[in-house]
């Protein structure tokens, strides 16, 4: 039985883009404390794997049963119980400052007043690969701690003065670079932008 979920890619999810943010980002929608666009569609695809495995009869019961999961902390402890099982260390799960960390971090701001109309999502996902938060062949070595975090989504307002994100990263040059390229990947509209439904359609 196959489940299709169609959702809006004009912005990326969530707010975090690279390996250790992340996985502390996972971390917080774990515990109840996730972006909401992210734990929507966690609960949304987690919702229709219950329904196909015949553990819930609806969506609606079966969104129960995970924010229950996750409201009572069960979520979060089966996720430590995987860690412990692959080898993993727990320590920097349970305090999440231990995830390795860039020795940079640089705000960038607007370069046009408006709303953010769109967020090109594979550029985003370039400018982590530029960083060095992934593989440009099979030789490469990936730095887990460089990555972005996003501060402003579509239909936000922002001005040359707003932070539309951080970067986070390890060499001035290919933070220079990922910056560039981040802001190419942000379109703005003089127009208020509203804010589209993540998810689009589900094809059962």
């Amino acid at each position: 039985k196959t489940i299709a979920v169609i959702t809006d890619m004009d912005q990326p999810l969530g707010y975090a883009v690279g390996n250790a943010l992340e996985v502390k980002e996972a971390i917080d929608t774990l515990k109840g404390n996730g972006p909401e666009d992210f734990t929507k569609l966690c609960f949304t695809l987690g919702s229709y794997m219950l329904i196909a495995g015949d553990i819930a009869k609806n969506e609606e019961e079966a969104h129960s049963m995970l924010k229950e999961a996750v409201d009572s902390g069960r979520a979060y402890e089966k996720f430590v119980e995987f860690i412990k099982a692959q080898g993993g260390d727990v320590r920097q799960i349970q305090n999440t400052e231990l995830l390795p960390k860039a020795t940079i971090e640089v705000p960038v701001y607007a370069n046009e007043e408006g709303y953010v109309s769109k967020i090109v999502c594979d550029e985003v996902g370039i400018c982590s690969l530029i960083l060095g938060g992934g593989r440009e062949n099979k030789e490469s070595e990936i730095d887990l701690s460089v990555g972005l975090i996003l501060h402003k989504k579509v239909g936000d307002f922002v001005t040359k003065a707003t932070p539309i994100a951080t970067i986070y990263g390890n060499s001035e040059e290919k933070i220079i670079a990922a910056k560039e390229r981040l802001l190419k990947a942000y379109s703005f509209s003089d127009e208020n932008v509203e804010k589209r439904a993540l998810i689009q359609g589900i094809i059962e």
